[in-house]
């Protein structure tokens, strides 16, 4: 399954996500995150292919607007990462992700 994201929202937006991944994150937490896709106005993008059914992600946009829900806490880090939900580190700062079900949407449109 596959996760879009497309940026209905009037300001350009950055997106983390957080995705299962227990063969590379199984020692911390089984969980992939990473970050950022940064997405102007009316932009889009691909981010992930899984055979999971679930996902989560958190957005921001340069206006201080943000999308973010029940999952985690997840640390994301001020430039691109590739992490695990269970690595941290004093560069990070922690967030809370909203889940989404790609059975039911492979594209999220952020408004």
């Amino acid at each position: 399954m596959e996760l879009h994201f497309t940026n209905g929202y009037s300001r350009p937006l950055s997106i983390a996500i957080m995705f299962y991944s227990p063969d590379g994150c199984g020692a911390y937490g089984s969980w992939g995150t990473r970050g950022w896709w940064s997405l102007d106005p009316g932009g889009s993008a691909y981010v992930l292919n899984t055979n999971n059914r679930y996902a989560a992600y958190y957005a921001e946009a340069t206006d201080g607007r943000i999308w973010a829900g029940d999952r985690g806490p997840v640390y994301v880090y001020p430039s691109a990462f590739d992490s695990c939900l269970k690595i941290g580190s004093t560069a990070a700062r922690q967030v809370n992700m909203r889940s989404v079900d790609l059975q039911q949407f492979s594209t999220y449109r952020l408004t």
